[in-house]
């Protein structure tokens, strides 16, 4: 375990921030500290991007953008080079400073004879009554996909007001937290959970919770509905499982169908990136880590494709450089040698009893149009065991990255949903 060369520690002088004050529950030391990627490293990423082969122009880079038959534009790219190259176009140190504006911690979390550091974004309640809200994230997102929901709470909130301790934790191998050992133990989404378990439980001191999260942070939330007895509640954005194939259609409304025809379709054109990670997880590590040109391509192209509402070029370039500086890449893809592995015996969630969410437990969804996996209401209620979600929004506009896209839309499902699971 080592805890990650970009966190500094916080002195005792910058402690005493709003939101940044470890409530009594805590029962284990946490780590107050902040993002600290240096000048240095930001130029490294210039220098490298600036000296990168865009490569020449084709027929398939220079469609119309968006272009979602063949992937990313040139002109697009070069655009964002230039952007990314320019210290006053793309200015680091702001940004790192607003993301700084939300307090950071770390907790040591042990799991099968490995130490684990686990970076978490927070915004601490001083209430007494105040439940722990944990949203995760998934791929090619880390923290930042619920960084507007933070500056949104902050905003309408004081630290004695906030009714929630709002909790991001970064998965293990994204950027600042440990990532997966490497020394032949294998390692899955389910071990995400068991540590999230234990830095909720054991060192957060936590003895009830809510966990909401979309892609992958949603089976992380299912191992812990289903596991963890002080997890009370869990909403997701995002539910699917390859065995949905096998679902009934039948008696589903006119815009359900069409939803699964974006699935069948996304499936048949724009899934070959998950079976590359789940299956040549290694030689795609290898080239997306040899240029930060090459690896801006394989992400952006899935914020760019994958959002109603597309993110400012900022935004995409922020996630890629945390991703570039922190070897997130080859470190954060684990998850698809197992939910995305071309293997019947690899149970994921769909109708696996180790992922369906226990009758006692309340169970949310956020329906958003442009999720790349939209899934019926019928079909996500067969993955709880009571066939019933409690909660549902369907909603106008959104895609993948909810929290990036319509950040005050999700807080407000976010709020009313804790309402609702600490009144049931």
């Amino acid at each position: 375990m080592t805890t990650s060369q970009f966190l500094r520690t916080l002195n005792s002088t910058e402690l005493d921030r709003p939101f940044g004050q470890l409530p009594t529950c805590v029962s284990l030391k946490s780590q107050s500290c902040k993002i600290d990627i240096s000048s240095a490293e930001i130029t490294e990423l210039r220098s490298l991007a600036q000296r990168a082969r865009l490569g020449p122009a084709t027929f398939e880079n220079t469609r119309a953008q968006p272009n979602k038959e063949f992937g990313l534009t040139r002109s697009w790219m070069d655009e964002a080079v230039k952007t990314w190259t320019s210290e006053s176009a793309f200015n680091w140190g702001k940004i790192q400073d607003n993301i700084n504006s939300i307090p950071h911690f770390t907790g040591q979390v042990d799991h099968n004879g490995h130490s684990y550091s686990i970076h978490y974004m927070t915004l601490w309640s001083q209430r007494s009554d105040a439940i722990p809200l944990v949203c995760i994230h998934g791929w090619p997102g880390c923290f930042l996909e619920y960084l507007s929901i933070a500056k949104l709470l902050q905003s309408k909130y004081t630290p004695e007001t906030l009714p929630y301790h709002f909790i991001v934790p970064s998965l293990p191998g994204y950027t600042f937290s440990s990532g997966p050992p490497i020394d032949g133990v294998d390692f899955s989404t389910y071990d995400v959970s068991c540590i999230f378990r234990k830095l909720f439980n054991d060192h957060l001191g936590f003895k009830s919770y809510i966990v909401a999260g979309g892609d992958i942070g949603s089976r992380v939330c299912r191992a812990l509905a289903a596991d963890d007895a002080n997890c009370i509640g869990i909403h997701l954005t995002f539910c699917f499982d390859f065995d949905m194939c096998n679902f009934p259609r039948q008696g589903l409304e006119d815009s359900e169908l069409r939803d699964l025809a974006t699935i069948d379709e996304f499936i048949r054109t724009g899934a070959g990136y998950a079976q590359m990670h789940a299956t040549r997880s290694s030689t795609i590590g290898f080239v997306l880590s040899s240029s930060p040109v090459a690896f801006l391509a394989w992400i952006a192209e899935k914020f760019l494709e994958w959002t109603d509402i597309t993110p400012d070029i900022e935004t995409i370039l922020t996630f890629v450089t945390l991703y570039w500086v922190t070897d997130t890449f080859p470190r954060s893809i684990y998850p698809y040698r197992h939910d995305f592995a071309p293997n019947e015996n690899v149970s994921c969630h769909g109708d696996a009893a180790r992922w369906l969410v226990p009758h006692n437990k309340v169970f949310g969804y956020s329906h958003f149009p442009k999720e790349i996996l939209p899934v019926p209401r019928a079909w996500v209620e067969r993955t709880g065991a009571a066939r019933e979600v409690t909660f549902w929004r369907t909603h106008g506009q959104g895609g993948h990255f909810a929290g990036v896209e319509v950040p005050g839309v999700l807080l407000e499902d976010l709020e009313d949903f804790a309402t609702h699971a600490k009144q049931s």
